[in-house]
């Protein structure tokens, strides 16, 4: 099974290059969110997103997505060039993969996805990289999970 997970604000940005995390925010709240969610499960991310975060996160396999020379010696951490490889892999497995970013990722991941976890944060943000859209993709949206500062929207498919 392939999840996406994103925070974005109103307008759907996701990131802001000066910022010290890479995002337009800093919220534990929702960090936490991602945090137990994605814990003991597979994310993938580009190296982009790998190298803002800095190391593996703990408890998670990572998938690193890397079409230049990228190289990581933790035992967690897999890098391939080869996408469409992972996707197919876990598609129809029970196992779950977790979409982390960034826009490139996301956009190339979307129509594999068979469910979206949006936090929705609250207020405008500045920045420059947005999530694209997913309109025409047949996702709609299930359920609305409220949170202090920001809501999880969490749509599937038709």
């Amino acid at each position: 099974m392939i999840k996406l997970i994103v925070a974005m604000d109103q307008n759907q940005l996701i990131g802001k290059k000066d910022s010290v995390n890479g995002m337009p925010w800093q919220n534990k709240e929702e960090l936490k969110h991602f945090r137990n969610t994605t814990l003991h499960h597979t994310i993938l991310m580009g190296s982009t997103t790998y190298n803002a975060i800095g190391k593996p996160l703990p408890d998670r396999k990572t998938i690193v997505i890397s079409f230049e020379m990228f190289e990581d010696d933790h035992e967690e951490v897999e890098v391939t060039t080869d996408l469409k490889e992972v996707l197919s892999r876990f598609k129809y497995s029970k196992e779950v993969l977790f979409i982390c970013g960034g826009a490139s990722i996301y956009k190339q991941c979307l129509p594999y996805c068979d469910e979206l976890l949006i936090s929705r944060m609250k207020g405008n943000y500045t920045g420059e990289t947005y999530f694209p859209s997913f309109d025409a993709l047949g996702f709609k949206c299930v359920e609305v999970m409220p949170h202090e500062s920001f809501n999880v929207e969490i749509y599937r498919k038709d």
